[in-house]
């Protein structure tokens, strides 16, 4: 999957991905699959802002639910959401390893 994501993340090596979330064991953990496959993780406890956002210029956003209270991100930037609670809805939800980097790949490659 590596060499995969820096074919697609080939303007700009390596790929980003900045992971929000509120419960710092989360965001570990998901930062951990993460790095599993690529080369910068950034890990974001709380609400970033428009500023922080565009200078770590991430190529996808995964936030980890419960989501950070007073999450507003204004940003075009794909994102997938990571919850380890079964969640019944439409929005693209990872909750293991295996959905996530099925995810992070669908995502980029659409995104691209």
């Amino acid at each position: 999957m590596t060499q995969f994501l820096h074919q697609l993340c080939d303007n700009k090596q390596p790929c980003r991905v900045m992971i929000l979330g509120r419960l710092v064991a989360t965001v570990q953990r998901v930062s951990r699959y993460c790095l599993e496959h690529m080369v910068e993780v950034l890990p974001y406890y709380g609400v970033p802002t428009g500023e922080e956002i565009t200078l770590f210029d991430p190529d996808i956003l995964i936030i980890c639910l419960p989501a950070p209270e007073k999450l507003y991100l204004q940003t075009d930037k794909p994102f997938i959401l990571w919850s380890e609670l079964e969640a019944n809805c439409k929005l693209p939800i990872a909750s293991n390893p295996a959905e996530l980097a099925k995810m992070l790949r669908q995502t980029l490659q659409d995104f691209n």
